[in-house]
Protein backbone atom coordinates (compact mmCIF):
# COMPACT_ATOMS: atom_id res chain seq x y z
CA UNK A 1 0.00 0.00 0.00
CA UNK A 2 2.81 2.41 0.91
CA UNK A 3 4.61 1.75 -2.38
CA UNK A 4 1.42 2.37 -4.32
CA UNK A 5 0.79 5.62 -2.44
CA UNK A 6 4.33 6.84 -3.09
CA UNK A 7 3.99 5.98 -6.77
CA UNK A 8 0.72 7.89 -7.03
CA UNK A 9 2.24 10.88 -5.25
CA UNK A 10 5.19 10.90 -7.63
CA UNK A 11 2.86 10.76 -10.63
CA UNK A 12 0.99 13.82 -9.38
CA UNK A 13 3.87 15.94 -8.14
CA UNK A 14 6.02 15.34 -11.20
CA UNK A 15 3.83 17.49 -13.39
CA UNK A 16 1.62 19.74 -11.25
CA UNK A 17 2.64 22.38 -8.75
CA UNK A 18 -0.01 23.80 -6.44
CA UNK A 19 0.21 27.36 -7.66
CA UNK A 20 -2.79 29.64 -8.12
CA UNK A 21 -6.25 28.19 -7.65
CA UNK A 22 -8.86 28.19 -10.40
CA UNK A 23 -10.23 31.72 -10.76
CA UNK A 24 -13.40 31.53 -12.83
CA UNK A 25 -15.17 34.76 -11.93
CA UNK A 26 -18.81 35.63 -12.65
CA UNK A 27 -20.36 39.06 -13.22
CA UNK A 28 -22.62 40.48 -10.52
CA UNK A 29 -25.97 38.75 -10.41
CA UNK A 30 -24.77 35.68 -12.31
CA UNK A 31 -24.93 32.16 -10.83
CA UNK A 32 -21.66 30.38 -9.93
CA UNK A 33 -20.08 28.20 -12.60
CA UNK A 34 -21.02 24.54 -11.96
CA UNK A 35 -18.19 22.37 -10.66
CA UNK A 36 -15.61 25.15 -10.21
CA UNK A 37 -13.32 24.14 -7.33
CA UNK A 38 -10.78 26.57 -5.87
CA UNK A 39 -8.91 23.66 -4.30
CA UNK A 40 -7.76 22.54 -7.76
CA UNK A 41 -4.62 24.32 -9.07
CA UNK A 42 -5.13 26.55 -12.10
CA UNK A 43 -2.49 24.57 -13.99
CA UNK A 44 -3.83 21.12 -13.09
CA UNK A 45 -4.62 20.58 -16.77
CA UNK A 46 -0.89 20.50 -17.53
CA UNK A 47 -0.73 17.08 -15.91
CA UNK A 48 -1.97 14.57 -18.49
CA UNK A 49 -1.76 11.71 -15.97
CA UNK A 50 -4.79 11.06 -13.78
CA UNK A 51 -5.27 7.87 -11.76
CA UNK A 52 -8.25 7.27 -9.48
CA UNK A 53 -8.84 4.59 -6.86
CA UNK A 54 -10.98 2.50 -9.22
CA UNK A 55 -8.12 2.38 -11.71
CA UNK A 56 -5.62 1.37 -9.02
CA UNK A 57 -7.95 -1.41 -7.88
CA UNK A 58 -8.43 -2.71 -11.42
CA UNK A 59 -4.69 -2.58 -12.09
CA UNK A 60 -3.93 -4.57 -8.94
CA UNK A 61 -6.59 -7.13 -9.82
CA UNK A 62 -5.17 -7.43 -13.33
CA UNK A 63 -1.63 -7.95 -12.02
CA UNK A 64 -2.86 -10.58 -9.58
CA UNK A 65 -4.67 -12.36 -12.40
CA UNK A 66 -1.57 -12.34 -14.60
CA UNK A 67 0.55 -13.78 -11.79
CA UNK A 68 -1.96 -16.59 -11.26
CA UNK A 69 -2.05 -17.39 -14.98
CA UNK A 70 1.60 -17.66 -16.09
CA UNK A 71 2.33 -17.03 -19.74
CA UNK A 72 4.34 -19.37 -21.90
CA UNK A 73 7.97 -18.78 -21.00
CA UNK A 74 8.91 -18.11 -24.62
CA UNK A 75 6.28 -15.39 -25.15
CA UNK A 76 7.49 -11.85 -25.78
CA UNK A 77 5.64 -10.36 -22.79
CA UNK A 78 7.01 -13.06 -20.48
CA UNK A 79 10.55 -12.28 -21.61
CA UNK A 80 10.01 -8.55 -21.07
CA UNK A 81 8.67 -9.16 -17.56
CA UNK A 82 11.70 -11.28 -16.73
CA UNK A 83 13.92 -8.33 -17.60
CA UNK A 84 11.59 -5.65 -16.22
CA UNK A 85 9.40 -6.84 -13.33
CA UNK A 86 6.34 -4.64 -13.11
CA UNK A 87 5.95 -4.19 -16.87
CA UNK A 88 2.32 -5.41 -16.79
CA UNK A 89 1.45 -2.95 -14.04
CA UNK A 90 3.12 -0.01 -15.77
CA UNK A 91 1.26 -0.74 -19.02
CA UNK A 92 -2.13 -0.96 -17.33
CA UNK A 93 -1.56 2.22 -15.32
CA UNK A 94 -0.57 3.98 -18.54
CA UNK A 95 -3.75 2.86 -20.26
CA UNK A 96 -5.96 4.24 -17.48
CA UNK A 97 -4.03 7.51 -17.14
CA UNK A 98 -4.36 8.74 -20.74
CA UNK A 99 -5.68 12.19 -21.56
CA UNK A 100 -7.05 13.80 -24.72
CA UNK A 101 -5.64 16.92 -26.39
CA UNK A 102 -7.64 18.74 -29.07
CA UNK A 103 -6.27 21.24 -31.60
CA UNK A 104 -8.51 23.03 -34.09
CA UNK A 105 -6.63 25.08 -36.64
CA UNK A 106 -7.40 26.47 -40.07
CA UNK A 107 -7.71 29.97 -41.52
CA UNK A 108 -10.34 30.96 -38.95
CA UNK A 109 -9.60 28.65 -36.05
CA UNK A 110 -6.58 28.27 -33.82
CA UNK A 111 -7.15 26.81 -30.35
CA UNK A 112 -6.03 23.89 -28.20
CA UNK A 113 -7.25 22.40 -24.92
CA UNK A 114 -6.90 19.19 -22.96
CA UNK A 115 -9.29 16.78 -21.25
CA UNK A 116 -8.36 14.26 -18.54
CA UNK A 117 -10.20 11.44 -20.30
CA UNK A 118 -9.36 8.67 -22.74
CA UNK A 119 -10.16 8.81 -26.49
CA UNK A 120 -11.78 5.77 -28.08
CA UNK A 121 -13.12 7.22 -31.33
CA UNK A 122 -13.26 10.51 -33.25
CA UNK A 123 -15.62 11.82 -35.94
CA UNK A 124 -15.75 14.98 -38.05
CA UNK A 125 -19.32 16.26 -38.42
CA UNK A 126 -19.93 18.46 -41.45
CA UNK A 127 -23.73 18.86 -41.31
CA UNK A 128 -23.39 22.60 -40.64
CA UNK A 129 -20.71 23.27 -43.23
CA UNK A 130 -21.49 26.98 -43.41
CA UNK A 131 -20.37 27.26 -39.79
CA UNK A 132 -17.44 24.90 -40.09
CA UNK A 133 -16.79 21.34 -39.01
CA UNK A 134 -17.74 20.00 -35.61
CA UNK A 135 -15.26 17.55 -34.09
CA UNK A 136 -16.66 14.74 -31.94
CA UNK A 137 -14.56 12.56 -29.62
CA UNK A 138 -15.91 9.55 -27.73
CA UNK A 139 -14.59 7.94 -24.55
CA UNK A 140 -16.09 4.88 -22.90
CA UNK A 141 -18.62 6.77 -20.77
CA UNK A 142 -18.42 10.31 -22.12
CA UNK A 143 -18.31 12.47 -25.24
CA UNK A 144 -16.81 15.75 -26.40
CA UNK A 145 -17.85 18.15 -29.17
CA UNK A 146 -15.83 21.18 -30.31
CA UNK A 147 -16.26 23.63 -33.17
CA UNK A 148 -18.59 26.53 -33.97
CA UNK A 149 -21.32 27.41 -31.44
CA UNK A 150 -23.58 24.35 -31.52
CA UNK A 151 -25.54 23.80 -28.32
CA UNK A 152 -29.24 23.67 -29.15
CA UNK A 153 -31.80 24.99 -26.71
CA UNK A 154 -32.61 22.26 -24.21
CA UNK A 155 -35.47 22.54 -21.72
CA UNK A 156 -34.48 22.76 -18.10
CA UNK A 157 -30.86 23.80 -18.53
CA UNK A 158 -28.96 26.12 -16.19
CA UNK A 159 -26.92 28.90 -17.78
CA UNK A 160 -24.75 31.89 -16.99
CA UNK A 161 -21.70 33.95 -17.87
CA UNK A 162 -18.15 33.96 -16.52
CA UNK A 163 -14.75 35.58 -17.04
CA UNK A 164 -11.40 33.85 -17.46
CA UNK A 165 -7.92 34.90 -18.58
CA UNK A 166 -7.45 35.24 -22.35
CA UNK A 167 -11.13 34.53 -23.09
CA UNK A 168 -13.98 36.92 -23.83
CA UNK A 169 -17.74 36.67 -24.55
CA UNK A 170 -17.83 33.62 -22.32
CA UNK A 171 -20.92 31.70 -21.24
CA UNK A 172 -21.95 28.25 -19.99
CA UNK A 173 -24.93 25.92 -20.01
CA UNK A 174 -25.45 22.86 -17.87
CA UNK A 175 -27.98 20.01 -17.93
CA UNK A 176 -28.10 17.04 -15.62
CA UNK A 177 -30.15 14.09 -14.48
CA UNK A 178 -29.49 10.98 -12.45
CA UNK A 179 -27.73 9.26 -15.35
CA UNK A 180 -25.76 12.00 -17.11
CA UNK A 181 -24.30 15.49 -16.75
CA UNK A 182 -23.56 17.69 -19.79
CA UNK A 183 -21.85 21.10 -19.78
CA UNK A 184 -21.36 23.51 -22.65
CA UNK A 185 -19.13 26.58 -22.85
CA UNK A 186 -19.00 29.24 -25.54
CA UNK A 187 -16.10 31.68 -25.82
CA UNK A 188 -13.92 33.86 -28.04
CA UNK A 189 -10.14 33.99 -27.51
CA UNK A 190 -9.00 37.48 -26.52
CA UNK A 191 -6.79 37.79 -29.62
CA UNK A 192 -9.50 36.57 -32.02
CA UNK A 193 -12.99 37.39 -33.26
CA UNK A 194 -13.82 33.72 -33.85
CA UNK A 195 -16.28 32.13 -31.41
CA UNK A 196 -16.12 28.46 -30.38
CA UNK A 197 -18.27 26.03 -28.48
CA UNK A 198 -17.22 22.99 -26.45
CA UNK A 199 -19.64 20.39 -25.10
CA UNK A 200 -18.54 17.73 -22.61
CA UNK A 201 -20.85 15.07 -21.22
CA UNK A 202 -20.40 12.03 -19.01
CA UNK A 203 -22.41 9.26 -17.46
CA UNK A 204 -22.72 9.78 -13.72
CA UNK A 205 -20.52 7.04 -12.27
CA UNK A 206 -17.90 6.92 -9.53
CA UNK A 207 -16.59 3.61 -10.80
CA UNK A 208 -15.10 4.71 -14.13
CA UNK A 209 -11.36 3.94 -13.96
CA UNK A 210 -10.63 6.42 -16.76
CA UNK A 211 -12.45 9.46 -15.35
CA UNK A 212 -14.82 9.36 -12.39
CA UNK A 213 -15.38 13.09 -11.95
CA UNK A 214 -18.64 14.72 -13.11
CA UNK A 215 -18.66 16.58 -16.43
CA UNK A 216 -18.99 20.00 -14.78
CA UNK A 217 -15.89 19.43 -12.63
CA UNK A 218 -13.84 18.38 -15.66
CA UNK A 219 -15.12 21.28 -17.76
CA UNK A 220 -14.66 24.01 -15.12
CA UNK A 221 -11.32 22.91 -13.66
CA UNK A 222 -9.51 21.32 -16.59
CA UNK A 223 -11.02 22.10 -20.01
CA UNK A 224 -11.73 25.84 -19.58
CA UNK A 225 -8.37 26.64 -17.90
CA UNK A 226 -6.51 24.77 -20.66
CA UNK A 227 -8.07 26.68 -23.58
CA UNK A 228 -5.31 28.55 -25.39
CA UNK A 229 -4.88 30.27 -28.71
CA UNK A 230 -2.39 28.53 -31.00
CA UNK A 231 -1.17 31.95 -32.12
CA UNK A 232 1.28 31.85 -29.19
CA UNK A 233 3.24 29.14 -31.03
CA UNK A 234 4.33 31.74 -33.58
CA UNK A 235 6.30 33.59 -30.91
CA UNK A 236 8.85 30.82 -30.40
CA UNK A 237 8.42 28.20 -33.15
CA UNK A 238 8.30 27.97 -36.93
CA UNK A 239 6.58 25.64 -39.37
CA UNK A 240 8.53 23.06 -41.36
CA UNK A 241 6.98 21.16 -44.27
CA UNK A 242 7.70 17.64 -45.45
CA UNK A 243 5.51 16.90 -48.43
CA UNK A 244 1.96 17.32 -47.21
CA UNK A 245 3.06 17.14 -43.57
CA UNK A 246 3.72 20.29 -41.51
CA UNK A 247 5.23 20.30 -38.03
CA UNK A 248 6.87 22.91 -35.81
CA UNK A 249 10.39 23.35 -34.43
CA UNK A 250 11.90 26.06 -32.21
CA UNK A 251 12.82 29.20 -34.13
CA UNK A 252 16.46 28.83 -33.13
CA UNK A 253 16.76 25.13 -34.10
CA UNK A 254 18.99 24.20 -37.05
CA UNK A 255 18.68 21.26 -39.46
CA UNK A 256 21.96 19.36 -39.18
CA UNK A 257 21.26 16.23 -41.23
CA UNK A 258 18.75 14.47 -43.46
CA UNK A 259 19.41 10.75 -43.90
CA UNK A 260 17.83 7.37 -44.58
CA UNK A 261 18.18 4.73 -41.86
CA UNK A 262 17.75 0.97 -42.26
CA UNK A 263 16.79 1.54 -45.88
CA UNK A 264 13.27 2.78 -45.10
CA UNK A 265 13.26 5.51 -42.43
CA UNK A 266 13.74 9.08 -43.67
CA UNK A 267 15.16 11.12 -40.79
CA UNK A 268 15.56 14.85 -40.28
CA UNK A 269 17.70 15.86 -37.29
CA UNK A 270 17.65 19.32 -35.74
CA UNK A 271 19.67 20.71 -32.87
CA UNK A 272 19.30 23.64 -30.52
CA UNK A 273 20.79 24.50 -27.17
CA UNK A 274 19.97 21.54 -24.91
CA UNK A 275 17.68 20.01 -27.54
CA UNK A 276 17.94 17.29 -30.19
CA UNK A 277 14.97 16.76 -32.50
CA UNK A 278 14.41 13.80 -34.82
CA UNK A 279 11.51 13.78 -37.28
CA UNK A 280 11.10 10.37 -38.92
CA UNK A 281 8.77 9.20 -41.64
CA UNK A 282 8.30 5.93 -43.49
CA UNK A 283 5.75 4.48 -45.86
CA UNK A 284 2.98 2.94 -43.77
CA UNK A 285 1.92 -0.49 -44.99
CA UNK A 286 -1.13 -2.50 -44.01
CA UNK A 287 0.92 -5.00 -42.01
CA UNK A 288 2.72 -2.26 -40.02
CA UNK A 289 1.86 -1.81 -36.35
CA UNK A 290 -0.13 1.40 -35.91
CA UNK A 291 1.74 3.14 -33.13
CA UNK A 292 -0.52 6.18 -33.39
CA UNK A 293 -2.89 4.11 -31.23
CA UNK A 294 -2.29 4.05 -27.50
CA UNK A 295 -1.64 0.44 -26.59
CA UNK A 296 1.09 -0.46 -29.13
CA UNK A 297 2.89 2.83 -28.48
CA UNK A 298 2.79 2.34 -24.70
CA UNK A 299 3.97 -1.28 -25.00
CA UNK A 300 6.83 -0.30 -27.30
CA UNK A 301 7.94 2.73 -25.29
CA UNK A 302 7.99 1.05 -21.89
CA UNK A 303 9.85 -1.92 -23.31
CA UNK A 304 12.52 0.16 -25.09
CA UNK A 305 12.99 3.09 -22.73
CA UNK A 306 13.14 1.43 -19.44
CA UNK A 307 12.43 2.76 -15.99
CA UNK A 308 8.87 1.63 -15.28
CA UNK A 309 8.58 3.77 -12.13
CA UNK A 310 9.47 6.99 -13.96
CA UNK A 311 6.31 9.18 -14.19
CA UNK A 312 5.26 9.35 -17.83
CA UNK A 313 2.30 11.10 -19.45
CA UNK A 314 0.23 9.80 -22.34
CA UNK A 315 -2.35 11.52 -24.54
CA UNK A 316 -4.22 11.03 -27.78
CA UNK A 317 -3.77 14.27 -29.74
CA UNK A 318 -6.44 15.29 -32.26
CA UNK A 319 -5.43 17.77 -34.97
CA UNK A 320 -8.57 18.76 -36.91
CA UNK A 321 -10.11 15.37 -36.22
CA UNK A 322 -7.06 13.27 -37.12
CA UNK A 323 -5.33 11.50 -34.21
CA UNK A 324 -1.81 10.86 -33.04
CA UNK A 325 -0.35 9.67 -29.75
CA UNK A 326 1.91 11.61 -27.38
CA UNK A 327 4.37 10.30 -24.79
CA UNK A 328 5.90 12.79 -22.35
CA UNK A 329 8.60 11.73 -19.88
CA UNK A 330 9.77 14.80 -17.98
CA UNK A 331 12.86 14.54 -15.78
CA UNK A 332 13.77 17.30 -13.33
CA UNK A 333 17.49 16.98 -14.00
CA UNK A 334 18.80 15.37 -17.16
CA UNK A 335 17.36 14.40 -20.51
CA UNK A 336 13.58 14.56 -20.83
CA UNK A 337 11.73 12.95 -23.72
CA UNK A 338 8.76 13.90 -25.91
CA UNK A 339 7.41 11.70 -28.68
CA UNK A 340 4.43 12.25 -30.99
CA UNK A 341 3.50 9.49 -33.42
CA UNK A 342 0.87 9.98 -36.13
CA UNK A 343 0.07 8.82 -39.65
CA UNK A 344 -1.94 9.53 -42.76
CA UNK A 345 -2.86 7.04 -45.48
CA UNK A 346 0.66 7.14 -46.96
CA UNK A 347 3.23 7.76 -44.21
CA UNK A 348 3.78 7.20 -40.50
CA UNK A 349 5.54 10.07 -38.72
CA UNK A 350 7.47 10.02 -35.47
CA UNK A 351 8.49 13.37 -33.99
CA UNK A 352 10.94 13.04 -31.07
CA UNK A 353 12.49 15.66 -28.82
CA UNK A 354 15.27 14.86 -26.37
CA UNK A 355 16.00 17.87 -24.16
CA UNK A 356 17.49 19.11 -20.92
CA UNK A 357 15.21 21.87 -19.64
CA UNK A 358 18.01 23.32 -17.47
CA UNK A 359 20.00 24.04 -20.65
CA UNK A 360 17.22 24.72 -23.15
CA UNK A 361 15.87 28.14 -24.13
CA UNK A 362 12.38 26.59 -24.04
CA UNK A 363 10.44 25.10 -21.17
CA UNK A 364 8.61 21.79 -21.00
CA UNK A 365 5.16 23.18 -21.77
CA UNK A 366 6.38 25.16 -24.79
CA UNK A 367 8.05 22.09 -26.28
CA UNK A 368 5.06 19.87 -25.61
CA UNK A 369 2.58 22.38 -27.07
CA UNK A 370 4.82 22.64 -30.13
CA UNK A 371 5.20 18.91 -30.73
CA UNK A 372 1.43 18.38 -30.48
CA UNK A 373 0.79 20.62 -33.49
CA UNK A 374 0.51 18.67 -36.74
CA UNK A 375 -0.99 19.84 -40.02
CA UNK A 376 -1.68 18.14 -43.32
CA UNK A 377 -1.39 20.51 -46.26
CA UNK A 378 -2.96 19.81 -49.66
CA UNK A 379 -3.29 16.15 -48.84
CA UNK A 380 -5.85 14.53 -51.13
CA UNK A 381 -6.97 11.96 -48.59
CA UNK A 382 -7.31 14.28 -45.60
CA UNK A 383 -11.00 14.87 -46.29
CA UNK A 384 -11.48 11.16 -46.89
CA UNK A 385 -9.87 10.30 -43.56
CA UNK A 386 -12.00 12.90 -41.80
CA UNK A 387 -15.15 11.27 -43.18
CA UNK A 388 -14.23 7.96 -41.56
CA UNK A 389 -14.51 7.19 -37.84
CA UNK A 390 -11.04 7.28 -36.34
CA UNK A 391 -10.88 4.38 -33.89
CA UNK A 392 -8.14 4.32 -31.23
CA UNK A 393 -8.58 0.70 -30.13
CA UNK A 394 -7.51 -2.62 -31.64
CA UNK A 395 -9.64 -4.46 -34.17
CA UNK A 396 -11.07 -6.99 -31.70
CA UNK A 397 -12.18 -4.33 -29.23
CA UNK A 398 -13.43 -2.14 -32.05
CA UNK A 399 -15.68 -4.95 -33.33
CA UNK A 400 -17.07 -5.45 -29.84
CA UNK A 401 -17.95 -1.76 -29.53
CA UNK A 402 -19.43 -1.60 -33.03
CA UNK A 403 -21.63 -4.60 -32.22
CA UNK A 404 -22.76 -3.12 -28.91
CA UNK A 405 -26.45 -2.13 -29.04
CA UNK A 406 -25.86 0.94 -26.84
CA UNK A 407 -22.37 2.32 -27.53
CA UNK A 408 -22.68 3.66 -31.10
CA UNK A 409 -26.41 4.61 -31.06
CA UNK A 410 -25.94 6.55 -27.79
CA UNK A 411 -22.94 8.39 -29.19
CA UNK A 412 -24.60 9.35 -32.48
CA UNK A 413 -27.74 10.45 -30.65
CA UNK A 414 -25.68 12.87 -28.58
CA UNK A 415 -24.03 14.32 -31.68
CA UNK A 416 -27.41 14.95 -33.31
CA UNK A 417 -28.88 16.39 -30.12
CA UNK A 418 -26.11 18.91 -29.46
CA UNK A 419 -25.20 19.74 -33.09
Amino acid sequence: MMRRSLFMMAMALAFTMNVNAIEIEVPAGQPPVPGADRKIPANAYENYSHINETAVKEVNEYVAYVKSHPRASDSLIAKINQEKPGYDKAVRLAEFSQSTVVLVHDKANAIRFSVPDISIRGDVITSNTEKGSLYAIRSLTGFLLVGPPHSKQIKGYEHGKYTYDNLKQTSWKFVSDAKEHVMYTEFTPSNSNHTYGITYGRSVTKNDPFQNRPAEVVMSNYIIPSIESLVVLDSYSKAESWGNFTYRIPKTAKLISQTIEEGRYEVRTYEDKGITIRVIRHVFKKDNIDRSSARPQILWFLDKYGDLDMPTQYATVWNNGLPGFLIDRQITKGNSYLRHYTKDSVYAYSYRILYDESMSLYNHKQLRDMIEYIEYVDFDNTRTLQKEPQWRVDETYKKQLEANSVYIPWYMKKIVLYN
